[in-house]
Order: C-alpha cells, then structure tokens, then sequence
C-alpha cells in the first residue's frame, strides 16, 4: 500500500468522526440560540494492543457545548475522561458519558465498552448509552450485558437501590455515517 493510498478502516474512521461532527454541529446551528458554539477533541487513549502503561486504549472525546460524544471506547476510557474533567473539560464527568461511536470491533476499541456502559451508571447516571457501531455492535453489547445480569440485579435490588435505565444500551439499526443513514443488517 502506498503512502497516498487510505485503508478502508481508516476511511471508516474519518466517516465516523465527520459523521458525528456533522451530527453535532447541525444540531446546535439549529437551536436558534444564536449563541457561540464550544467544541474541544480530546484524545483519551492513543493505544494498541500493546500493554503499555503510559498509553490507554483508543478512544475520543468530541465535547460540543459540554456534550460528548466519544468515538471508540479502548482500556481506561472512562478513568481518562474522569481526568479531563477533573483539568477543566467541561462534560466528561461519568454521568454525562451518554453518546458512543465504535468505528470497529477490535479488542483495543472496545475493551473499555462495558466500563462505558457500567461505570457511569454506578456513578449515577441514569439516561441509557446511546450507541452506533458497525455490524456486530449489537450482538456484543447483548453480551457484555448478560455477563453483568448478576453484577446490576445487585447493585438495582440490593443495598445500593440503583436505578434501573442508566445501565441499558440504546443501539438504533441505524448507522450515521458522513450524514447519510445507511440501513445494515447486525447478526
């Protein structure tokens, strides 16, 4: 492959990012505010598979008016948003953790997946996580979320009277890709 030549997973992942982009930016120019709009990237995680400690797993944060939005969700992602909340990034407190794109399925994208889903629920948030991804999303998510059954009728039914919606997943049949919606079949 040439130097001139994109990857079709690296395309995917430009689509993605432009995609949610395109998404938050639409609709805050619709609001009618009139009011500026703040957007900050931040990288998470700039990791691979590799178990470095000075690096967490793949993730970003695109944090419009103090909503994110985070494209993929590698090892650590939820400690590393806490951290860019606690130095002055407003909207990635774990409750407000809300929005994910998971550009593929690799384990470096998405090992920090159910930490995405759990953490912030424990934390208090109780909106579920609203989440596009590639074909495949689905099957994993129903997973991760049977293997925790046990670990949330605890935590909702027990001492800890948690809510019951923040640990559920949203996940629409629909992928948003570049701003045009793309019908895919997920088996």
């Amino acid at each position: 492959m040439s130097s001139k030549t994109i990857s079709s997973h690296r395309l995917f992942v430009l689509f993605m990012l432009l995609g949610a982009l395109l998404l938050v930016s639409d609709s805050y120019s619709q609001s009618g505010t009139g009011l500026p709009t703040k957007t900050q990237i931040v990288l998470l995680g700039t990791g691979n598979p590799s178990p470095d400690p000075d690096r967490m797993g793949a993730a970003v944060a695109i944090v419009v008016n103090g909503t994110p939005y985070i494209v993929d969700c590698g090892a650590g992602v939820v400690r590393r948003a806490s951290a860019a909340s606690r130095a002055g990034v407003q909207g990635l407190s774990a409750t407000n953790l809300k929005i994910a794109f998971i550009t593929h399925l690799h384990t470096d994208h998405t090992l920090g997946y159910p930490d995405l889903i759990f953490t912030p629920w424990v934390m208090g948030r109780k909106e579920p996580l609203e989440v596009y991804g590639p074909v495949g999303i689905k099957a994993m998510t129903e997973h991760i979320l049977e293997a925790y059954r046990e670990d949330n009728g605890i935590r909702i039914n027990s001492l800890e009277r948690g809510n019951a919606t923040g640990n559920r997943v949203n996940g629409p049949t629909w992928l948003l890709a570049a701003g045009l919606r793309v019908s895919l079949r997920d088996s």
